[in-house]
């Protein structure tokens, strides 16, 4: 029997929740496969967005005045 897929409940592209493969040290959300990041040598990630960068050097830069 061949079913109308209009109304079928079957549909040949399943929604699929991203992966999360690890967190922003900036600002602390998820990381999703295929975004894109910057790594740190001492294994830090953050969302290459110019607010994670500012939020990770606030949280981890010391305040000093020049």
């Amino acid at each position: 029997m061949i079913e109308n897929p209009i109304i079928s409940d079957w549909h040949p592209i399943q929604r699929q929740e991203p992966c999360v493969v690890g967190y922003c040290d900036g600002c602390g959300d998820k990381i999703y496969e295929g975004e894109e990041v910057i790594e740190f040598p001492d294994g830090l990630v953050i969302h290459r967005e110019q607010w994670c960068a500012y939020e990770y050097c606030c949280k981890y830069g010391a305040a000093q005045k020049a």
